[in-house]
Parts: C-alpha cells; structure tokens; sequence
C-alpha cells in the first residue's frame, strides 16, 4: 500500500483524483486541503483530512513526511507553492511529484515545440514547471489542456518539445492519467505531458 499526498484535494481535478484513487488501488490518501469542510465526507479506513496551507513549509512538512507520492492540483501561486513543495520532499527525502500545469508553457500551442515566449498569464504555470524540472525530485508535470465537464475518458499525450496536439480536455481525463501514474510511479518519469482530446 502506498501513501499518497493529494495537495488541492477539494479542487475540480483533485477531487476527481482522490475518487479515482479509492476506486482503483488501496493506497492510504492524506488531503491536504485549506478548508477540510470542502471534503464531504472522509473515509476514516482509507484517508486522513489535513488542514493547511500550501505555501508554508512547516504545514508541509508535517504532511510530507511519509508519503510514497505528492500530487498537486492548485490554481494560485504555482510558483511558490512548487518551491515549497519541492523544499519539503527535498527535507522528508520524498522522491515522486505530480504536477498540474498549463498547455502553452513552452509555446507548444502555436508553435511546433518548445519556445521561451509565452503569454504573460502562463508565466506563472511556466516557473513552477522550471523549479520542477530544475530538482532532483522524480516528476511527472501534466500541461492539459482546457477543462470541461464532459463525462468522457478520452485524450491524447504529447512531450515537451513537441507541438501540443488538441484543444480540451476532461477533468476526468486529467484524472485518469495522474492516477494511472501515480498507481505506476515509473510511468512518464521526468517528462512533461500534453493532455488533450483524442
């Protein structure tokens, strides 16, 4: 059984990685969540409900400590909170990170790969992929594309240095595939994957 970290446990793709999870494996999940009220209710076998924020190192530390896998699916302070993330699992010797990004970080979407000019508002989502893959922490950073609600599994991956393929994405995809990698944490090592609607 593997102990995994849910870091925006409450959010539209946490949430749905969090069911994923309870469906899929017996991992032990720890939600790391502002607001523990925004959980519902809490599986006592299964979960452990963490209130916190996740730009303090010392309210990461204390959930860090242990875990097998982080996942993290925040949408502020990126940067800065994967700073932090990064510090903590340095400190708690934690090897294995996934993380939600943005498509468009490199340029991928208008161009045919990887490029420094970006919209000012991926910038953000940009220098925290940069901190991740700067690290010596084992990643997995996913660039979907736009959310919706659609209720299909269906998308397509492309790597860093490849022109992003596809529009949008189910958050259920986004779901799918963070949980399938964090069920098999030798998938997709150290890349950077584009998700988009097959």
């Amino acid at each position: 059984m593997e102990n995994v970290l849910i870091i925006g446990a409450s959010g539209s793709i946490g949430s749905l990685v969090r069911q994923k999870l309870l469906e899929t494996d017996d991992s032990h999940l720890t939600l790391f969540v502002r607001n523990i009220e925004r959980l519902g209710e809490i599986d006592d076998n299964r979960e452990t409900a963490v209130a916190g924020d996740a730009n303090n190192i010392n309210d990461l530390n204390k959930v860090v400590e242990d875990q097998d896998v982080v996942f993290v699916a925040v949408n502020n302070q990126l940067p800065e909170i994967a700073q932090k993330v990064v510090e903590a699992m340095d400190q708690n010797k934690v090897g294995r990170l996934v993380f939600v990004t943005s498509m468009g970080i490199y340029n991928e979407v208008s161009s045919n790969g990887y490029s420094d000019d970006i919209p000012n508002v991926l910038v953000p989502y940009r220098k925290a992929a940069d901190i991740i893959e700067d690290s010596d922490i084992e990643y997995t950073l996913l660039r979907p594309g736009w959310f919706d609600d659609d209720p299909d599994i269906n998308y397509q991956i492309t790597f860093k240095g490849e022109a992003f393929v596809g529009h949008a994405v189910s958050r259920g995809s986004v779901a799918d595939l963070a949980s399938r990698i964090i069920n098999e944490p030798t998938l997709y090592m150290n890349e950077s994957l584009g998700l988009a609607r097959a």
